[in-house]
């Protein structure tokens, strides 16, 4: 019996320090400052897009990026399923989208392209107008760690916005733009 006590006090303690751990994380990787995205899929008729602040470069030879996206995500497996994706990376006035694709809109249905104009890409990827980039990718691996997929793609075509905008940033759960000093 007292065996069967300590260990389910020992069991507690494991729990609370994971879960005292992942509040440590989860507030720390806040205080990270990062772009805000959009990544979009689609074929035919059938469009998914998701906002994701995980998006980095890989390599320049070949250019190559990943993305992290929640397997619950309806992106996630329509990702895995076209094999092509775009990074569309957000401008200062492109809040409300970033709010749409996140899910948490308080005038649009979330993950709902009527908030934004697109255009069919060369991989037939929607790219969402005014955007500061949209990057088109072919995927070429994927690696499910916990929550998430990592999702690598070679890039295969850069669409540029036709004038200079400032990318939409995140941090500390809110959004902001860079100042230059």
């Amino acid at each position: 019996m007292q065996t069967e006590q300590r260990d389910n006090a020992l069991m507690e303690a494991a729990h609370e320090l994971d879960h005292d751990l992942r509040a440590a994380f989860l507030d720390s990787m806040a205080s990270n400052s990062t772009s805000v995205h959009v990544v979009t899929t689609g074929a035919g008729n059938e469009r998914f897009g998701v906002t994701v602040s995980a998006c980095s470069s890989v390599c320049a030879d070949p250019p190559t990026l990943l993305v992290c996206i929640n397997t619950r995500s309806p992106a996630n497996a329509a990702i895995a399923a076209n094999g092509v994706f775009a990074v569309n990376l957000l401008n200062v006035a492109q809040r409300g989208i970033a709010d749409t694709f996140a899910g948490r809109s308080a005038t649009a249905r979330p993950f709902d392209f009527s908030c934004c104009t697109v255009t069919a890409g060369m991989l037939d990827v929607p790219l969402i107008d005014g955007a500061v980039a949209a990057i088109e990718c072919r995927l070429v691996a994927r690696q499910t760690i916990g929550t998430h997929t990592v999702f690598f793609g070679e890039v295969a075509a850069i669409k540029r916005a036709a004038a200079a905008h400032m990318p939409l940033l995140y941090c500390k759960r809110d959004y902001g733009q860079f100042l230059a000093f």
